[in-house]
C-alpha cells in the first residue's frame, strides 16, 4: 500500500526592484536608504512603491521614484484549474518581471576653492532613468530572460549633454547563464564589442594560466557582475576641466 501523498509542485516567485539607493562617501559619508522598494512575495502576486520629491545632504536630489514587481502563471485558466486540486505534475509557466524609474536626479557638488576664486559647484542631473527586466520559466529549462530594456535620457553635466550609449540587447539575445558564457568564450567580436561590460571579481585567473586558459566571462559562483552601458559620448562639447 502507497502511503506517500502526492507533493504538490510550486513555483516560487522572486523578484526584488529599488528605484534609488547609495552610500555616498565624499564630501559627507551618509546612506541614502532605498527608495521606493518593492519585494515580490514567493506567492507572485504585485508589489509597487513610489515617491515623491526628495533631497539628501543638499547633494543628491530627485522629483521623483517609482518601482514595480509582478509575477503570474502565463496561463491564467490553467492556474485557476490546479487550484481544484494537489496536481503532482504542474509545469506551469511564469513570468516575472521587474522595472525602477528615477526622474529629476541631481548631484550639486561643491568643489574645494582654488585660492581667492569663488566657489564652485559642479552638477550632473538626469531626467528620466528607466530599467526593465523580464524573465520566464517553464519548470524545466533554466530561467531566461525574455528582454532586457533601459532608458537613459537627458544626461547632463554643468549644462554640457552627455549621451549614455547602452547595449542592453545582449542579454536578450543571450537569454541564459550559459548562453553569455558561451558567447563570450567562442565569439571574438563578441568579447571586442563588450567584454568592458562585464567586471572583474577577483576570482578570475592570472598569470600563466590565465594565458593558457579558454575565454572566461568574469564570474564567482556562477555570478556576472557588469553593465549595459558601453559608451559615454558628449552631444556637443565636453564642460571646462573634466577628463
Amino acid at each position: 500500500m502507497d502511503t506517500h501523498s502526492k507533493v504538490e509542485k510550486r513555483f516560487l516567485f522572486h523578484a526584488n526592484s529599488v528605484a534609488f539607493a547609495a552610500h555616498v562617501r565624499r564630501p559627507d559619508d551618509f546612506f541614502i536608504p532605498a527608495v521606493a522598494s518593492s519585494c515580490l512575495p514567493i506567492t507572485g502576486g504585485l508589489a509597487q512603491a513610489e515617491s515623491g520629491p526628495q533631497r539628501f545632504n543638499d547633494i543628491i536630489s530627485f522629483d521623483s521614484a517609482s518601482s514595480r514587481a509582478h509575477g503570474d502563471y502565463a496561463d491564467t485558466r490553467r492556474a485557476a484549474d490546479f487550484t481544484h486540486g494537489n496536481f503532482e505534475e504542474n509545469h506551469l509557466s511564469t513570468n516575472t518581471f521587474v522595472e525602477s524609474t528615477l526622474k529629476g536626479l541631481k548631484f550639486e557638488i561643491p568643489q574645494d576653492p582654488v585660492g581667492d576664486a569663488a566657489p564652485v559647484v559642479r552638477r550632473f542631473s538626469v531626467e528620466n532613468l528607466h530599467a526593465r527586466l523580464e524573465s520566464v520559466s517553464d519548470r524545466r529549462s533554466p530561467v531566461a530572460f525574455r528582454s532586457l530594456e533601459t532608458s537613459i535620457d537627458g544626461v547632463s553635466i554643468d549644462g554640457y549633454a552627455l549621451k549614455v550609449i547602452t547595449a542592453a540587447h545582449i542579454f536578450g539575445q543571450h537569454d541564459t547563464y550559459a548562453k553569455l558564457v558561451k558567447a563570450y568564450e567562442e565569439d571574438a567580436d563578441f568579447r571586442k564589442q563588450y567584454a568592458s561590460c562585464f567586471f572583474p571579481t577577483g576570482h578570475e585567473k592570472h598569470g600563466l594560466s590565465g594565458l593558457l586558459s579558454k575565454h572566461e566571462i568574469p564570474h564567482a559562483d556562477h555570478t556576472v557582475v557588469g553593465t549595459v552601458v558601453t559608451r559615454l559620448k558628449w552631444e556637443d562639447k565636453e564642460p571646462p576641466e573634466t577628463g
